[in-house]
């Protein structure tokens, strides 16, 4: 069955926004995390203060996945994941200098650390209330199809296929897993979401991204996929005490 949406808040919006930036960061890692930082507080009266964020953030499994973009370049990312939690770490290690990053979007907040040569600074943002909206205008129409179920690391996996006149997007996702994003998916839905999508992320059920393939039909330069090459039990904490915060 075809869906026309014109709705911006799609599952596949909803992976863009997870995904998209580790394509820069992937192409130039030392700016990228320099920019991610000038990201956090781009919107100056959005900045909190340390006191604002939980004292400590905790995980339970760690979900890897391989992302090539067409240039031929790889890159590992580790996104740290807590069951039932409205918030996620993503890991990403780059030519010595470690980044890592919690986005909290029950509180929305955003937390990006760095630690480097044995330093460890944070900063943290609020993160707008209007940023939903403020993308919805540029956001294009896509047609959307369910695709044949695939099997990913032993895990059953849904097909949908999303195509505008700028793009196409295939993501297969499993609900299997005991782990998964719908929860920080689920604090962003509102009544306007399309049916489609309430269909996916239905109560206690939990959505996890096994593969995405995306095409963009004006610049090849911009195609990638990436792929889970791992999830598996491992606990890892952010205690806020061992950050400076600025």
């Amino acid at each position: 069955m075809i869906h026309k949406m014109k709705s911006p808040k799609t599952i596949f919006i909803a992976f863009l926004s997870l995904f998209m930036s580790n394509y820069i960061v992937a192409q130039q890692p030392t700016e990228a995390q320099k920019k991610a930082m000038q990201n956090a507080m781009m919107y100056g009266k959005n900045k909190v203060d340390a006191s604002s964020i939980p004292s400590k953030y905790d995980f339970s499994w760690k979900y890897t996945l391989i992302m090539k973009t067409s240039s031929g370049k790889e890159m590992n990312i580790d996104y740290f994941l807590q069951p039932n939690a409205s918030y996620y770490g993503a890991n990403m290690n780059q030519k010595g200098s470690e980044m890592f990053m919690i986005m909290d979007t029950k509180s929305r907040l955003m937390v990006n650390s760095f630690n480097k040569s044995g330093k460890k600074i944070a900063m943290a943002s609020k993160i707008p209330d209007n940023i939903d909206s403020s993308t919805s205008a540029n956001t294009k129409k896509y047609t959307y199809k369910k695709l044949p179920n695939k099997t990913f690391l032993g895990f059953s996996c849904k097909g949908l296929e999303a195509t505008s006149s700028d793009s196409k997007i295939i993501i297969y996702y499993t609900d299997e897993a005991k782990v998964g994003f719908s929860e920080m998916f689920k604090s962003q839905q509102n009544n306007s979401l399309p049916a489609a999508i309430k269909d996916i992320f239905k109560p206690g059920q939990k959505a996890l991204t096994m593969f995405m393939d995306y095409t963009d039909l004006k610049e090849k330069s911009k195609n990638m996929t990436m792929t889970c090459t791992s999830l598996k039990q491992q606990s890892h904490t952010f205690n806020k005490s061992d950050y400076q915060f600025m």
